[in-house]
């Protein structure tokens, strides 16, 4: 029994001086973290969180400004029909010989009569031409195609977003706190009074996030004011970003919480578009697969279709069609909503909140090859055209 009791004690012993041990510890770390709670905020948890906040800000305002270079040849073979009239001048003398009935005066007439004359160099003559101009050639191409994409009006700009409205409560939290022990004092009487401050509230971070790029955009591009081309003109799904924390999502977004939430109001979006018809690859991410069950999987494992080597395209990789008609490779448009070329791009749901879309036109006849080119970010209200 003795030993049982001094083991006990041992055992006892131990227990309260490990316990000590520990409390200390722990006291030492929240010591330590009392006073460098706010440098731990300012320069490491404030950098990190808005650094990755600023970025996603920065990439849904980048625009894409590129220029690429065609050189090639391509064959032409074709028949020109010419139809017209036109005055040609000759370049010789052209010698006649007709057969003519000349009338020698007083009633006296001389028949097939042959006449020789010459039609002097210089001579003009009307004539009209009515032929077909074949033509079989190689025609040397060498175009220089500027495309001007910005990234917020392409479907990119959805994912960006919702992670840039992940960090956003976060990051207008974080500004919002005190920045040292001096404004401890004045916030605990603030929330003490009943009236907390809005952590949540615009700050001069929040306002520009991010501070500009290392390189211009769309400078001296002067095409911006151009009109789409009518089968061209996107439509608003009425779809929204499912944003991050629920509880801080809707403090910045309260008109799409009033509205059921992004669930909801996705799924209202998506049984409209159904109902109109609107083919699921165009607003569902399914379009790569879409394109991969069209074009097939020729030539390499997987669908994909390797570049050319030593063929001079530039990088540009191009992909075979199929046999497949054109007219089965086009996403149909929707009988009940044909694209109007005047008309504003059709809208969401009414209970969809929607956000205002500045598309920018692609460049009709100007050389563009039909790349979009788009103006800066919807929040840039400066005027079309830089430069």
């Amino acid at each position: 029994m003795r030993i049982l009791k001094k083991i006990g004690g041992l055992i006892r012993n131990f227990m309260i001086l490990f316990s000590f041990i520990v409390n200390i510890v722990l006291l030492v770390i929240v010591i330590a973290l009392g006073i460098l709670i706010f440098d731990i905020k300012n320069n490491v948890v404030t950098p990190l969180i808005t650094g990755l906040h600023s970025s996603f800000v920065g990439l849904n305002d980048a625009t894409i400004d590129w220029t690429i270079p065609v050189r090639d040849e391509i064959p032409v073979v074709l028949d020109i029909p010419l139809q017209t009239e036109t005055i040609v001048t000759l370049t010789q003398n052209v010698p006649l010989t007709l057969n003519a009935q000349i009338d020698l005066g007083g009633g006296n007439t001389l028949d097939n009569a042959t006449v020789f004359l010459s039609l002097p160099a210089g001579t003009e003559l009307p004539v009209r031409l009515d032929l077909n101009v074949p033509v079989d050639q190689m025609l040397d191409v060498s175009l220089d195609v500027r495309a001007v994409i910005p990234l917020s009006e392409t479907q990119l700009h959805d994912p960006v977003d919702n992670l840039r409205l992940t960090f956003e409560p976060i990051v207008r939290a974080l500004y919002n706190l005190p920045n040292g022990f001096d404004g401890v004092l004045p916030f605990a009487n603030d929330v003490l009074d009943g009236s907390p401050p809005n952590l949540l509230a615009e700050n001069d971070y929040s306002l520009q996030p991010w501070p500009g790029y290392s390189r211009t955009a769309g400078l001296n591009y002067g095409l911006f004011g151009e009109s789409w081309p009518a089968q061209n003109l996107p439509m608003q799904t009425g779809i929204v970003a499912e944003g991050g924390i629920p509880a801080l999502d809707e403090q910045l977004r309260p008109e799409i919480y009033a509205a059921g939430g992004p669930d909801v109001i996705n799924q209202q979006a998506e049984q409209s578009l159904q109902a109109q018809g609107v083919p699921a690859p165009a607003y569902d991410g399914t379009m790569a697969a879409y394109v991969v069950s069209m074009r097939g999987t020729t030539g390499t494992e997987g669908g994909s279709i390797p570049p050319s080597e030593g063929s001079g395209d530039l990088g540009i990789v191009v992909q075979p069609q199929t046999a497949a008609p054109l007219a089965e490779n086009v996403l149909p448009v929707p009988d009940n909503n044909p694209p109007q070329e005047s008309a504003v791009p059709p809208t969401a749901p009414e209970s969809a909140p929607q956000v205002e879309s500045q598309s920018a036109p692609p460049d009709v006849g100007s050389g563009d090859m039909g790349i979009i080119a788009g103006t800066s970010s919807p929040h840039d209200d400066s005027p079309k055209g830089l430069g």
